[in-house]
């Protein structure tokens, strides 16, 4: 654990920093290694059933991301506030109050798992495959929300190398059971796009069993045994009232991005098979910047709890700072290196040219959207350390909802651009949502959403 309430700020952001963006380079490859082993052991058509189920597989859990943030936001302005007794509280009610949501979402999204693959324009010739990885990952979303609590808490409490550890194991499992579980070995029969889906889920309940007894043997917070189970309502109304907004920001990107890949798949498979393989790609990508805005959010959270907004001002700095040197590089090397970084995702084949040149028009627009990443990430990490979600969730309206989609039907449609239009459309939408940000954040009104400061 560490405490951001003292010292210099660029180096521990360096410290904290860099093994959260290390965890979430291996999050993300549990897509990655995914996408990659659908691509080569099953084809192009495993690749456009599973891209075709990402968006809602990201819609669903929204709330639970949410509530891991506000998790986040309240330990962190608890810890720099020095008050043990209100981290105990956080801990129990927020784990118990996000667990029975996330049960409530699982249920619903089995019931309505055919409805959502129509809404967003699955071709036939996929469904079914599309179907099974969608029912699976839904099925078993409680054990992928334990972990995501769980590294919220660590995160929380400044602890990002148990954190890198955690997420260490779970990309192990995952590289072990996925690709069994799609071929088959032994008496186990070949699972194809489900097995898949089921290695992700096994990962995910061997890596929190074992994650947890190690934490309980080093983190005396972690220990269940140690909270406070009383109900404390008002803690539980800090919960709602951060993570709902920020769960509700993210159904608002998930909602845009099931929008978006409805209007992908009436471009046909080739296109589908290459969007899905280019969000894989940006993933990856943006991984810094969502690290840094991470670490922004902790970070500002102690400083907020102990009234140093002194040194809120200059993490906002040092992150943007970083944010810029790693967007130079993502934007140097997917302008020139896109076709070749997509070609790693297919096996050869007659389709693998078309898929690769819609890649590279991709990229011809979508590379140069990292600068505006480096800025956007750090501003809502510091708004988001206050606990104003609710200004975050009209800014991420404004930019997704009412820049974004239509734009893209205007540019792909009437204006004759084709799938060429939505990827105008998504970098003009993250370009203005910069400019909007940046002045919610000069303007003050955050700094007034402090839920913890500390004692006098």
């Amino acid at each position: 654990m560490q405490d951001f309430t003292e010292g210099n700020i660029a180096k521990q952001f360096i410290r904290f920093s860099t093994p959260i963006m290390l965890g979430n380079v291996l999050m993300s490859f549990h897509g990655i290694i995914n996408m990659i082993w659908v691509g080569r052991l099953l084809g192009h058509k495993a690749v456009a059933a599973v891209s075709a189920s990402l968006p809602i597989i990201m819609l669903m859990p929204a709330i639970l991301i949410g509530m891991g943030m506000s998790t986040n936001i309240l330990i962190a302005q608890a810890f720099g506030r020095k008050d043990t007794g209100l981290l105990r509280k956080i801990l129990a009610n927020s784990f118990f109050t996000s667990i029975l949501c996330c049960l409530f979402i699982s249920i619903i999204a089995l019931a309505l798992r055919r409805q959502l693959l129509e809404w967003v324009h699955v071709p036939k010739e996929i469904q079914d495959m599309a179907l099974s990885y969608l029912t699976i990952i839904m099925a078993t979303l409680v054990f992928s929300f334990f972990l995501n609590w769980m590294n919220s808490t660590l995160n929380g409490l400044g602890d990002s190398v148990t954190v890198l550890k955690i997420l260490s194991l779970l990309t192990f499992f995952n590289i072990i059971y996925v690709p069994v579980l799609i071929s088959g070995v032994g008496p186990l029969p070949p699972l194809g796009v489900a097995g898949a889906a089921c290695g992700t889920a096994l990962a995910a309940v061997t890596t929190g069993i074992v994650g947890y007894i190690y934490l309980v043997r080093r983190n005396p917070y972690i220990n269940m045994q140690t909270w406070d189970f009383r109900p404390d309502w008002y803690i539980i109304r800090q919960v709602f009232a951060i993570g709902v907004p920020a769960s509700l920001q993210m159904l608002v990107i998930s909602v845009a991005g099931v929008i978006i890949i409805s209007l992908v798949n009436r471009y046909g498979t080739d296109v589908t098979a290459a969007f899905g393989i280019s969000m894989q790609i940006d993933m990856l990508a943006m991984i810094p910047f969502m690290s840094i805005g991470m670490a922004a959010t902790t970070i500002s959270g102690q400083n907020l709890g102990a009234q140093k907004i002194d040194r809120v001002y200059e993490t906002l700095r040092v992150s943007i700072f970083f944010g810029l040197v790693v967007a130079l590089v993502c934007t140097t090397v997917l302008a020139f290196f896109s076709y070749d970084i997509g070609g790693i995702f297919l096996k050869e084949s007659v389709e693998k040219a078309r898929v690769l040149a819609v890649i590279r028009d991709y990229y011809r627009w979508m590379a140069f959207i990292y600068p505006c990443f480096a800025v956007t990430f750090a501003v809502q990490g510091v708004l988001r350390s206050a606990g104003d979600t609710m200004a975050l969730l009209a800014l991420s309206f404004i930019a997704m909802i009412v820049l974004r989609i239509p734009l893209a039907y205007g540019l792909a449609g009437p204006a004759g651009f084709k799938q060429d239009g939505i990827w105008m459309a998504m970098f003009f939408s993250v370009a203005l949502a910069v400019g909007f940000n940046w002045l919610y954040y000069k303007s003050g009104l955050w700094e007034k959403k402090v839920i913890f400061a500390r004692k006098t």
